[in-house]
This record gives C-alpha cells, sequence and structure tokens, in this order.
C-alpha cells in the first residue's frame, strides 16, 4: 500500500501526543489530520472523509467511545482504532462491541502501530473490495440493461427474452419513467436484428408533414426546400428495428399511411411514384392506455391490431418496491465516478426513506434524485429527506406544544427543539449548533444530558 495514499484522523486531548503523531507519519508519507476536540474531528470526518481514525478513549469533551460511535453514524464501514493509556480487558472489548478496528495501549512503538495500522486498512480495503464483488454478483441476474430482482422483473425479463427472439411487432406501455425505451433497445440488441439499425422516432416532436418527411424520404422538388433526394428513416432502419416513442402522437391520417407501409413491406417517397421494399420490425410504446384511446375513436383500430401482435408492460417503481435499494446503488456508484465524489452510500434512515417515498416519476424521479444527492454531498455518507416530511415534523412540533392543550418543561421543550433541528440538519451537528445559535460543546453536552448521560 502506499504511505502517501493513507489519510489518517488522530483524535488526542494532550498536544504534545498530536504533535510526536503529526511527525511520525509526516517521516512515512502518511496524510495525518491531529485534533484535540473530537467534535472537530467529526466535523473533518462528515465533510472530507478519512481512510483511518485514531483516538484516544479519555478526553474531557468526548470520550473515545462515542467518538466511535458518532463516527459509525456517520460512515459504518470507517475503521477506527482506539488507544488509551489505561488499558483493561473491559475497555477493549468494549471498543470491540461498538465496532472498533483495534485497541492500542499507551504509550505505544511508532513502528509497531504502523504495521497495525497498515494491517487495518488491508483489511478493510480487501472488505469493500469483497462487497462490491457480491454486489456485482447480485447485478448479474439483472438483464438488458435494467436493474431489478423482483418476482415482476424477473416475469418481464422472461418475456422480453422469448419476444426478442422473433420478429413481431411489439407495443410497450407503462407509466412515465419506467424504462419503455430500455425494452425497446433490448429487444433489438438480444434479437437476429442486432446488426442492422435501431432507429427511434419521437412522435411527438415532429408535425405530421415533417414526421411523414422523415419516415417516408422525399424526392427532390417534392415541397419547398426540397433540393435533393432523401432517404425516409423506415428505408435507413430497414433490416432493423423501428422504435415508436409515445405512438400515440401519430394523426390519423399517419396511422393509415404507416398501417400500408408495415403490411406491405414497402414505402414511396414523398413526391415519388416507386416503392422501395423494406424489411421492419415495429416497437412501439406509450404512457397512455390505448385501448381507450381505441375505443373513444382516438386511435385507429386497425393500426393497433396491426402493431400489438404482443404487448409488454413495463411495471411502475411502486410494483417493484423491494428493487430501490439495488437501484439506488447503482445509480450512487454510476455518479460517484461520473462527478468525481467521494461518497459511499446512504444512511440507513435515508434509505429507508428513499424506499418509502412515492415515486410517480419512477426510476426517472429516483434517478435525478440520486444524482442530485451526489452532487451536493458534503460527506462520505449521503443523507435524504422528503420536503414534505420536514413541513410535516414543523407541523407536529408545533401542535404538540403550543396548542394550549398540555404543557411541558423547559427541559422538556428544549430536547423536543433540539430534537427537531438535527432532524432538519439531516443530523449535522455543525449545522445544528448554528441554527440553535451555541457552539458544538454546548450542544453534545445536552444530548448527552437529554439521553441521560453524567456530564
Amino acid at each position: 500500500m502506499q504511505a502517501d495514499s493513507i489519510k489518517i484522523l488522530f483524535v488526542d486531548d494532550d498536544p504534545v501526543t498530536c504533535k510526536v503523531m503529526q511527525r511520525q507519519c509526516g517521516k512515512v508519507g502518511y496524510d495525518c489530520r491531529v485534533f484535540q476536540s473530537p467534535l472537530e474531528c467529526l466535523d473533518k470526518f462528515a465533510s472530507s472523509g478519512a481512510d483511518i481514525v485514531v483516538t484516544d478513549l479519555r478526553m474531557p469533551e468526548m470520550n473515545g467511545f462515542d467518538l466511535l460511535t458518532e463516527l459509525r453514524n456517520i460512515d459504518p464501514e470507517i475503521p477506527v482504532m482506539v488507544m488509551t493509556g489505561h488499558s483493561s480487558v473491559e475497555n477493549a472489548v468494549e471498543a470491540m462491541k461498538r465496532g472498533a478496528a483495534d485497541f492500542i495501549k499507551k504509550p505505544f512503538d511508532f513502528d509497531e502501530f504502523k504495521l497495525t495500522l497498515e494491517r487495518t486498512i488491508e483489511a478493510q480495503r480487501l472488505k469493500k473490495e469483497n462487497k462490491l464483488l457480491k454486489k456485482r454478483l447480485r447485478r448479474s441476474g439483472n438483464r438488458f440493461g435494467m436493474i431489478g430482482d423482483s418476482p415482476i422483473m424477473r416475469s418481464l425479463f422472461t418475456k422480453i427474452e422469448k419476444v426478442a427472439e422473433v420478429s413481431c411487432n411489439v407495443i410497450i406501455t407503462g407509466e412515465s419513467g419506467t424504462g419503455k425505451e430500455l425494452v425497446a433497445h433490448a429487444l433489438h440488441e438480444y434479437s437476429p436484428r442486432k446488426d442492422c439499425p435501431l432507429v427511434v422516432i419521437d412522435c411527438g416532436a415532429l408535425t405530421e408533414t415533417l414526421l411523414e418527411s422523415e419516415l417516408f424520404g422525399h424526392e427532390k422538388g417534392a415541397f419547398t426546400g426540397a433540393n435533393q433526394r432523401k432517404q425516409g428513416l423506415m428505408e435507413q432502419a430497414s433490416g432493423g428495428t423501428l422504435f415508436f416513442d409515445e405512438v400515440c402522437n401519430i394523426s390519423d391520417t399517419m396511422q393509415m399511411k404507416l398501417m400500408r407501409a408495415i403490411e406491405d413491406q414497402r414505402v414511396t417517397r414523398v413526391g415519388g411514384t416507386k416503392s422501395t421494399a423494406i424489411d421492419l420490425r415495429i416497437v412501439a410504446a406509450t404512457n397512455r392506455n390505448l385501448e381507450s384511446l381505441v375505443e373513444d375513436g382516438s386511435f385507429r383500430h386497425d393500426f393497433y391490431h396491426r402493431l400489438n401482435v404482443v404487448n409488454i408492460r413495463v411495471p411502475s417503481l411502486d410494483e417493484r418496491r423491494e428493487d430501490i435499494p439495488s437501484l439506488v446503488e447503482y445509480f450512487v456508484e454510476d455518479f460517484v465516478t461520473k462527478y468525481n465524489r467521494n461518497v459511499s452510500g446512504f444512511d440507513s434512515l435515508s434509505m429507508k426513506r428513499l424506499c418509502d417515498a412515492p415515486w410517480p416519476g419512477n426510476i426517472r424521479e429516483l434517478r435525478n434524485t440520486i444524482e442530485r444527492c451526489v452532487i451536493l454531498s458534503d460527506g462520505p455518507v449521503l443523507t435524504w429527506a422528503e420536503d414534505m416530511a420536514e413541513v410535516e415534523d414543523t407541523a407536529v412540533f408545533s401542535e404538540g406544544f403550543f396548542d394550549g392543550s398540555s404543557f411541558v418543561t423547559l427541559d422538556e421543550l428544549e430536547e423536543a427543539y433540539i430534537s427537531h433541528v438535527l432532524s432538519h440538519a439531516k443530523g449535522k451537528k455543525t449545522y445544528a449548533a448554528q441554527i440553535l445559535g451555541i457552539d458544538k460543546t454546548t450542544l453534545w453536552r445536552k444530548l448527552k444530558k437529554a439521553n441521560g448521560a453524567p456530564h
């Protein structure tokens, strides 16, 4: 392991010990930041992370066990080494129970400390690699570029596999943001037509005249501005797949023309007289109920039945909530790489909120939310809370204490308000202390008092 790649946060209320440690670490190329205040160490870790934290056990502001707990709340994977001049079996056992990576008795030989530290970091690296490998293995069951292992997704994958190998026309239905275009790509890429083009048409983006020219092509002089012959997209896609996205936006007239071209597998360019043979598979997608549109006359029944040889419905995110953790992990890893962020994932509370939240925009909305969280991240662990949840927390706080139906002591009111502010600050004590107008040490003491601990 490269020494200059190791980032250490070292905490001890003794300034001499801190100075010696920083000097010794500098000699071997470690990036060692020293702190006499555990709270300052917490703030630094929350903002920039570290490879390992080494902390003294007995300190006046916060003991090493409490610091260990707070660090693990921020990042459950961070290795923490606890050191003390008052070594005992009880302390060692307690440190390990709280998740310490190792327990060191002071004073210690730096060379021995160095070996222990590097062994701990190497073990953590292997643990992370193993965890990543397990994630990849779990995802090996996900198919066609889609993440999910729920029963409804496994059923979808099976259907795609069966339909892809034949050349029938397909209608893909489902709510916006569910991934209908991914299904269309899968049907093409896993079909015998994969070596020929997949051409995508956004039916809502073109007028009827432009759509006709784009699909069928045109001859020179067919209309004003047609200065040369143009091959249409149906010819370009011949041998492959033509994907109509939001097919319900095609006009009645164009539906008739398309139906004839699909049935005959021939197209005639606008302004031309000769037809050209084509070989196309048609895949169409919509977020609307085409059967209802057929019933009310807004969509031609003959065109609908020409397309609807097989109907593939893509489930909403609400129907596959058990896939949300895997989707979140996938998006986090993707955006961490894209934006070069030092982020490990969401804390457990935020993950629960993500799993429980309504996602009317489906996977697209979830993906955008994860991207925003990664971009705005200010520490190794991501947090997320719905705006509505924060509004509801405020309402509950107000109704519970100020409706005149009951009264509480000032201590109880203070405790409730601190809890409310911490919730708003997403657990970040430095930010919460700023809102409350007190320093971090005072906030810590008030929290210990509220939890019944001696101070």
